[in-house]
């Protein structure tokens, strides 16, 4: 469900290219750091969103360095660090674990209850640090969940579901932008969610699992998802938009208005070749 908020590295600068690129190392170093090398594989360019966001709106000291890492041993790579690296990476070690606990109690991977164990040793400390955050997590997932178990055609809820999760995230502090950080994190919440349903549709009907927006049309017909996806990400976008964002900004709006849309343009243009060579 992750992997959508990410830059269209097409039309980034290399500068920007290069900015991208240290924050996502620097998110990779301190998840090694805080929480082992292993913790590293469940990395995902959302949460490089998250740190570039809130860096630019709370501008916390930023540390720059280089150096090489087990990914990348051949040569040094640029990367940046600050405390927002560091929460990111909590954050996003506590959404592996939750997410390996889940596909486990849904579909009994063994995989992913070793996924779980590898991780269960450091959810103590982030749990303490971020308790908020971690319960929004776990109480949104066992909610979808038990939707996605009743194989419930109530779209409208799944999604907001994954909102609620979504906007405790973005809420580093609890100060006078919360409200309007929610607001963003719930509606681009909503958006990851829909957009994850609509791609994975064909290959969830092949596989015969289920799938939300399968579930919906069965009681109500085809659904046109791209206005509703406009609309929520829309609505993230005038939130974002009230900010006092100007650190990155160019950056953080070529992911929100270009880059959400990467893999839903691919999968567009690969349906439009298969329907030509069909034809």
């Amino acid at each position: 469900m992750f992997g959508y908020v990410t830059a269209d590295q097409s039309t980034l600068t290399e500068a920007l290219l290069q900015r991208y690129r240290s924050a996502y190392c620097g998110l990779c170093r301190s998840i090694g750091q805080r929480h082992g090398q292993a913790a590293r594989l469940g990395l995902t360019y959302d949460m490089t969103f998250l740190v570039l966001l809130l860096e630019s709106l709370y501008e916390p000291e930023r540390h720059a360095g280089t150096g090489r890492c087990i990914p990348h041993p051949a040569r040094r790579r640029a990367f940046t660090q600050s405390a927002v690296t560091e929460y990111a990476a909590d954050l996003n070690v506590a959404l592996a674990y939750y997410k390996c606990l889940d596909d486990w109690q849904d579909e009994r991977s063994l995989p992913r209850l070793a996924g779980a164990k590898a991780l269960e040793g450091r959810l103590g400390p982030i749990r303490e640090a971020l308790p908020r955050q971690c319960q929004a997590i776990e109480d949104s997932l066992q909610a979808l969940s038990g939707l996605e178990r009743s194989h419930s055609a109530d779209l409208d809820r799944c999604c907001q579901c994954f909102g609620a999760l979504m906007e405790e995230l973005f809420v580093w502090r609890e100060d006078r932008w919360g409200d309007t950080l929610r607001l963003f994190g719930n509606r681009l919440g909503q958006f990851i969610y829909l957009m994850d349903a609509v791609l994975d549709k064909a290959e969830d009907q092949k596989k015969r699992r289920y799938n939300p927006v399968s579930a919906f049309e069965a009681q109500h017909g085809a659904l046109d998802a791209f206005p509703v996806l406009t609309m929520l990400i829309g609505d993230a976008a005038d939130a974002f938009e009230r900010l006092p964002l100007e650190q990155d900004l160019p950056l953080l709006r070529n992911i929100l208005y270009s880059g959400v849309w990467v893999r839903y343009a691919n999968e567009k243009q690969k349906s439009l070749k298969k329907e030509e060579q069909s034809s």
